[in-house]
């Protein structure tokens, strides 16, 4: 994982933190199994939206299901954007 893959993973673990009311999250812990459903994607994704500066799909938090997997799948998307992923 590089630096600015990191910086991510790091906002995007923040984010899930505050939409599950988690603290402690691994990057490979699973959104459904902390207890995450569309409601709570719903306010992940607008976070991303408000904190990123990208559109965040709301299946794409059931499709990258953990923290690094989120990642992965946002590092084109801020790219394309123009932010540093």
């Amino acid at each position: 994982m590089t630096t600015q893959s990191g910086e991510l993973a790091a906002v995007l673990t923040d984010i899930w933190q505050e939409a599950l009311g988690v603290n402690g999250i691994e990057p490979d812990e699973n959104f459904a199994d902390l207890g995450g459903d569309s409601m709570t994607a719903t306010v992940v994704t607008a976070l991303i939206r408000e904190r990123l500066g990208v559109e965040a799909p709301l299946r794409l938090v059931f499709d990258h299901p953990t923290v690094a997997e989120l990642t992965e799948a946002l590092v084109p998307a801020l790219a394309v954007s123009g932010l540093p992923a």
